[in-house]
């Protein structure tokens, strides 16, 4: 503003004379180095300035580009935390389930072991009590003979006389085989199962016999079992069905030492 009023000035002065001169500048020279100023101003924008300003552009892009692919990085980082720890919560609830199906399996297999040995173990008791039992009636049976004999003599000395062998097999089967037809000609159970308990194993031949009175006397038997107890020293235990006929030496003993001792 103010070159322009002193150029202004100096016009007026000069009256239409060279302005630039009054204000002692070469024209052609300050031109010159307008031009110059220009050519230089294009030059740096052309090769300095604009290159510089594409590449800050270009790092700005570069930064933006950066803090978003860091942003996307970060978002996929927590997806794949996300996933992670999603993975990581069902490998151990599938971890767990297998656990646990793992220890059901060992249960129903202990389980399974413990009842087997107990099945073997009733089996070898049952077993064992059947061999003992066997072995009891194999070891009565062979004693029968002696015991039989001993019975025998003890008879012949009481009565003194000697008894031939149908009366001694009479007496044999009425001590170990005698069917008490008197107390069972009350029981009529047709059909019911049947126990016989002697005090010594039975024959066939004595077997056959028991089962034969006893049809004829309770009618048709469905079953038959001959069971064996020294204890009751002689005579039989009869079971029809509920119905128990008790006829054994044992028996016989005690209600005598009971008639005694009152």
């Amino acid at each position: 503003m103010w070159s322009f009023l002193a150029l202004s000035r100096v016009m007026a002065e000069g009256g239409g004379a060279d302005p630039f001169a009054g204000l002692g500048i070469n024209l052609v020279q300050f031109l010159g180095q307008v031009i110059n100023f220009l050519l230089i101003m294009y030059f740096l924008n052309g090769m300095v300035i604009r290159p510089v300003l594409r590449n800050l552009e270009a790092r700005r892009k570069r930064i933006e580009e950066s803090l978003e692919n860091a942003r996307k990085a970060d978002e996929r980082l927590a997806n794949v935390e996300k996933d992670y720890q999603a993975k990581l919560a069902e490998a151990a609830a599938e971890a767990q389930k297998l656990r646990a199906e793992a220890l059901a399996g060992v249960q129903q297999e202990v389980q399974r072991i413990r009842a087997e040995a107990q099945a073997e173990a009733d089996r070898i008791r049952q077993q064992a009590r059947a061999d003992a039992l066997a072995e009891r009636n194999q070891i009565l049976a062979e004693s029968r003979s002696q015991i039989v004999a001993l019975v025998m003599a003890a008879t012949n000395k009481l009565i003194g006389d000697s008894l031939d062998a149908n009366r001694q097999r009479a007496l044999i089967n009425d001590f170990f085989a005698r069917v008490p037809a008197a107390q069972i000609a009350g029981v009529a159970v047709s059909d019911a199962p049947v126990v016989v308990t002697s005090a010594l194993p039975l024959t066939a031949e004595e077997q056959d016999r028991i089962k034969s009175e006893l049809s004829q006397q309770i009618g048709h038997i469905s079953s038959i079992q001959f069971e064996v107890d020294p204890a009751i020293l002689g005579g039989l235990i009869i079971r029809v069905g509920d119905k128990v006929i008790d006829d054994s030496v044992s028996s016989k003993v005690n209600a005598l030492r009971q008639q005694l001792a009152g």
